[in-house]
């Protein structure tokens, strides 16, 4: 009887055809079954080690990511974008670094594009991964911007702000390529209901969301713990375990572009005492919000072209 409740509320809240499509009542048993993810690709083991090497420089960082021809033209396609205004001609990637983006940026730019890369997940959508890609830039961009107005003793790591702005929703594109049938079902019930939480939709959907996917990529991948943890957590504004103050960033920072319409937490309550958490004053929060439209429309282009 349970199983037929649940089954007429999906029904119901979806407002729309099944094809033939059951979702699974919980999505943990499924998971279970399967025995092997897609492998990290090579260029990003090599970027993860080149992390840990203290003679890491712009030419090392060259040598790798030119070993991938595709991260190659993405990386020179990137600093050649009008968002970041360089008006010279950028025809390497050690130009890209050196004269327009920076180390640390390519770094975590190139594992970030190298991680995505084996994930095939439809383009469209609030889930697809345009606005996973629009989403990532403008989380990166404005999580920057919110961590300079925070104490300074609080102030989140800067390689790993970028990395979780860019990479904690990597669930999604995840469940698009290893569960098309359930990406899609998900997809059309976020379309038939704009005024419910992604995150709540999904949990009774499937009994998990993307965060939990995501996090089991992470650690099939062996990816830095910080960045495991703000995929797992980055909906919970009450996590307070080592990462917190990036977590409690990461989660105020999709609060506010939910404003924009960007990402999935347009209709994700955000409790009162977030910023005050964070040190930062609400006000200083919403003019950095308000800046963020003067750059949408070079965020949206960009993320069309890696979509591409």
């Amino acid at each position: 009887m349970e199983s037929n409740l649940i089954n007429w509320t999906l029904d119901n809240i979806g407002n729309q055809q099944r094809n033939g499509f059951t979702p699974p009542r919980d999505m943990r048993e499924t998971i279970a079954q399967i025995k092997a993810l897609p492998p990290l690709p090579g260029s990003a083991m090599r970027i993860l080690n080149l992390i840990g090497d203290p003679h890491a420089d712009v030419a090392k960082l060259a040598e790798i990511i030119e070993l991938d021809p595709l991260l190659t033209a993405q990386i020179i396609r990137w600093a050649s974008s009008s968002l970041y205004g360089y008006r010279g001609k950028i025809t390497t990637v050690h130009d890209a670094i050196s004269r327009v983006l920076g180390f640390n940026f390519v770094l975590d730019l190139a594992l970030g594009l190298a991680v995505l890369a084996p994930l095939k997940s439809p383009k469209e959508g609030q889930i697809g991964t345009r606005m996973f890609w629009t989403h990532a830039l403008a989380s990166t961009r404005l999580m920057a911007q919110l961590a300079a107005a925070m104490p300074e003793s609080v102030r989140p790591n800067g390689q790993e702000l970028f990395l979780a702005g860019l990479m904690h929703n990597i669930g999604f594109p995840l469940l698009g390529h290893r569960f098309p049938d359930e990406f899609n079902y998900l997809s059309g019930l976020i379309n038939a209901n704009p005024n419910l939480a992604i995150f709540n939709l999904e949990n009774f959907a499937f009994g998990l969301n993307h965060t939990e996917i995501g996090a089991w990529l992470m650690n099939v991948w062996s990816m830095p713990r910080a960045i495991t943890d703000i995929v797992y957590h980055h909906h919970n504004p009450c996590y307070r375990g080592e990462h917190h103050l990036l977590n409690l960033l990461t989660f105020y920072s999709d609060c506010l572009l939910g404003k924009l319409g960007i990402g999935d937490a347009a209709n994700q309550s955000c409790p009162d005492e977030v910023p005050a958490l964070l040190g930062l004053d609400e006000a200083v929060c919403q003019q950095i919000l308000d800046s963020q439209n003067d750059e949408i429309s070079y965020i949206l282009a960009t993320a069309e072209q890696l979509t591409d």
